[in-house]
């Protein structure tokens, strides 16, 4: 199979780039990424370009169909391919993810949460493969998350080792 950046630019995938203007400047003081080792541990990301713009904002089940909600997940793992390359460099770093919290906006008793972050999981699998793109997921369902966003993705992963200084 291609690397993960080879398959991005077969798939004409649009990934932001994190890096300026910096990300958080909507949300207030965080940090965008956290690494540990090997691991990364990704702040929330939503289906919201660089300016702004949210793709679907509501609530699925009410103002966003399953469809559009699954659209905007997929988004956001787009998205989260603009973090994970800031953090590490580039997408090929990657040596497996390991958990994705996938928070969906919903009324109580929506039960396809799944279908909705579907849309996340099956980019991930597209980008990176089966062995390293497979995730073990929750979906979560909310009242309400930050702007009105439909979807909130939280990514952990595990990552090639960083280069030893010589």
């Amino acid at each position: 199979m291609a690397s993960a950046e080879q398959r991005v630019r077969e798939l004409g995938l649009e990934i932001p780039d994190y890096a300026d203007p910096p990300y958080g400047r909507r949300y207030g003081r965080l940090k965008p990424f956290h690494r540990i080792g090997d691991l990364l541990e990704l702040s929330g990301l939503t289906p919201e370009n660089r300016a702004g713009e949210r793709l679907h904002p509501g609530v699925v089940g009410v103002d966003v169909t399953v469809a559009q909600g699954y659209q905007a997940a997929r988004l956001t793992a787009i998205h989260t391919l603009g973090m994970i390359r800031l953090a590490l460099g580039s997408l090929d770093n990657v040596v497996g993810l390991s958990r994705a919290l996938c928070f969906v906006a919903c009324p109580p008793g929506f039960e396809p949460l799944h279908e909705v972050s579907n849309g996340a999981t099956d980019l991930f699998v597209e980008v990176f493969g089966d062995e390293i793109g497979s995730v073990g997921r929750a979906s979560i369902g909310a009242t309400a998350l930050s702007r009105r966003n439909c979807f909130e993705l939280w990514l952990s992963l595990e990552c090639a080792p960083e280069p030893t200084a010589s």
